[in-house]
């Protein structure tokens, strides 16, 4: 997926229209989780994802997108199995709201990056600021 599809669920009211439809497919995730379960998924050692991992990096995918991408496998697999949902017969609509839980998991990605640095910059103030080693 390109960053101009992920690019119009920065639109409030696409984005509002995209939960009207599908409703939130992450709605119980936290930006701690996502980076959590992005690791997991990475490091399973046999199944689904293990196997989506290995065809992706064959295909050339750095870890990180390869990571992402497991992510949203996920959520399109929990959300198509929640809402009994046929994906031959409604390509149309699983690759919408896969679309939109891409969107979502990014969401999340920048949150919990940003939350990191916000961590991050209390930790330089507590301690000060570093400076360089000279012997």
């Amino acid at each position: 997926m390109n960053r101009r599809e992920l690019a119009k669920f920065q639109d409030p009211g696409i984005r509002e229209d995209y939960l009207a439809k599908y409703g939130d497919p992450l709605d119980e995730v936290g930006p701690e989780d996502i980076m959590d379960l992005m690791e997991n998924l990475w490091s399973s050692q046999r199944g689904t994802y293990f196997q989506l991992r290995q065809e992706l990096t064959k295909q050339g995918s750095d870890p990180w997108t390869a990571r992402q991408e497991l992510a949203e496998v996920y959520f399109r697999s929990l959300y198509i199995r929640e809402h009994d949902i046929d994906e031959s017969q409604d390509k149309i609509k699983v690759d919408d709201v896969s679309s939109f839980i891409m969107a979502r998991v990014q969401e999340l990605i920048r949150e919990a990056q940003r939350l990191e640095a916000e961590e991050a910059d209390k930790t330089r103030g507590k301690f000060g600021s570093r400076l360089p080693f000279r012997a």
